[in-house]
């Protein structure tokens, strides 16, 4: 059956139902931590290549590459991987920060606002610093919106109140203290310990020089009067170069042009990848209903560890290729099918607050590059399938004029690919409960889950058969600026060690 035959949509009655879904979110949710290149995380690739080896007509390959691994101690378990005391008093913690320096620090407790720059009057000292208030007008991001659901009208006037832009302040601020000879760094979160334990931020995969902990709000305020008191911050991790790899599955089709589907395989929450269920829903239907296209599917590596990640490794390399013919779009896919969280007063009436779902669906960022037959698609299959709570977007942040790609971050893996100058269009969201494992397997609608992958699948189906040339649109234009020597945006790799 060929993509005319089949419609510019998928048949969900013949697609992966919510029994299926849920099962495989439970095999990845379930596994704990998946830190980039630990045990946990090699036994999810491994059962990924097993399910694509099953599907009938799947080519599985791997590229496997180095890292420096770090892992906490108890093995998978951020919350008990470490230690604070100050004075007389342990203060119990959230978990240790990742990547951050494993040992034992001592030094005065320090409180450093959130206006201050942790500087040199830090040397030698533990800095106690609330974790960044990042809430975000939701006009600032209907703004440039191309299309968005109808239900987002009523969040105009609103704020998007989230964790999930943190990770670039997090890691200045801990390449900060490192500078300025700080003995350790103490993250106060304003909601209760146990719904952040285990958190994992940032992701940057930079081997920190300094210590350091999250906190909840309860000893946040244990902890401000303590300031000028001594207090010891430990860490337990274990740090050693490690083997990791991206994986991929390849469905031939009648040419041998790529539609190019990206997530990534470590995590620590159940919502972290989901995006493997999504594929390979997709992966199972369409190799029954073969595409005019070629269908590449990408399981990459060390998205919880940047510095090494296997997504932009994976973009390169089809940068390198892409004048060559073989490729039409790439499509990340992450963070599925999640459930609202927002930030209430606390119950009790103390100080803070915590997190409680609303009943909704939370916010989707989909974003789409330069080109008109992507953007009718995605707005198509959002309004098909009766998403909740979407915005089609060129992109976030503002546009650089002169600059390719004007628009550059997606907000997640489809960054990478747009910055390339590959036509992409990416799906991610950014809940409370993307790095916190507290919220379980209650953080994910499975039902929303399956409507948002088949939404994915009927952009696929879409665009299956048309012209490259189209689907490239303004990514032409974009690639020869750059081979012309305009300025090229990037998103900043990190350094592995600081």
């Amino acid at each position: 059956m060929t993509g005319k035959d089949r419609g510019m949509s998928i048949d969900e009655t013949i697609f992966a139902d919510e029994t299926q879904l849920a099962s495989w979110c439970e095999r990845i949710g379930s596994a704990g931590l998946r830190g980039t290149a630990t045990p946990a995380h090699e036994r999810i690739i491994s059962w990924v290549e097993e399910e694509l080896r099953a599907v009938p007509g799947m080519v599985v390959s791997t590229d496997s590459y180095s890292t420096l691994r770090w892992a906490p101690s108890p093995t998978g378990d951020l919350a008990r991987a470490g230690a604070l005391h100050v004075a007389d008093d342990r203060i119990e913690i959230a978990g240790a920060v990742p990547y951050s320096k494993p040992g034992s620090r001592s030094g005065e407790l320090v409180y450093v606002e959130r206006a201050r720059d942790i500087g040199p009057a830090c040397a030698g000292r533990i800095v106690l610093r609330d974790f960044p208030d990042l809430a975000l007008p939701y006009d600032q991001l209907l703004r440039p919106a191309l299309d968005f659901s109808p239900d987002m009208e009523s969040l105009r006037q609103q704020v998007w109140d989230r964790p999930a832009l943190a990770d670039g302040i997090l890691h200045n601020d801990l390449l900060a203290a490192g500078e300025a000879g700080a003995a350790g760094v103490v993250f106060a979160f304003d909601v209760p310990r146990e719904q952040v334990s285990g958190y994992f931020e940032p992701h940057k995969g930079t081997h920190y020089r300094i210590p350091a902990a999250f906190v909840g709000v309860e000893e946040r305020d244990r902890l401000l009067p303590l300031t000028g008191a001594t207090a010891r911050l430990t860490v337990t991790a274990d740090v050693e170069p490690a083997q990791t790899r991206n994986v991929f599955g390849t469905l031939p089709g009648r040419s041998a042009e790529r539609i190019v589907l990206v997530t990534h395989t470590d995590g620590n929450t159940w919502l972290q990848e989901n995006g493997i269920a999504a594929l390979l829903a997709l992966a199972r239907y369409f190799a029954e209903r073969p595409l005019e296209r070629t269908l590449e599917l990408a399981f990459t590596s060390a998205h919880l560890h940047i510095s090494r990640e296997g997504a932009l490794r994976y973009a390169k390399r089809l940068d390198a290729e892409y004048d060559e013919g073989d490729i039409a779009f790439a499509f990340p896919i992450e963070h599925l099918g999640a459930r609202e969280l927002v930030p209430v007063a606390a119950s009790d009436g103390t100080r803070g607050r915590e997190l409680a779902f609303t009943g909704h669906a939370e916010p989707v960022l989909w974003a789409a590059g330069p080109s008109a037959p992507i953007r009718a698609a995605v707005s198509k299959a959002v309004a098909d399938r009766g998403l909740e709570r979407v915005i089609v977007t060129p992109g976030l942040g503002e546009p650089v004029p002169g600059r390719v790609p004007a628009m550059l971050s997606f907000g997640g893996l489809g960054t990478h690919f747009n910055q390339q100058l590959i036509p992409t269009t990416s799906v991610i969201s950014g809940p409370w409960s993307l790095w916190a494992p507290y919220f379980g397997r209650s953080a994910v609608d499975i039902a929303l889950l399956r409507r948002q992958s088949l939404a994915c699948g009927d952009v696929v189906a879409a665009l299956d058969q048309v012209p490259r040339a189209e689907l490239a649109g303004g990514y032409l234009a974009d690639r020869a600026s750059r081979a012309a020597g305009a300025p090229v945006g990037a998103d900043m790799v990190p350094p592995e060690v600081a």
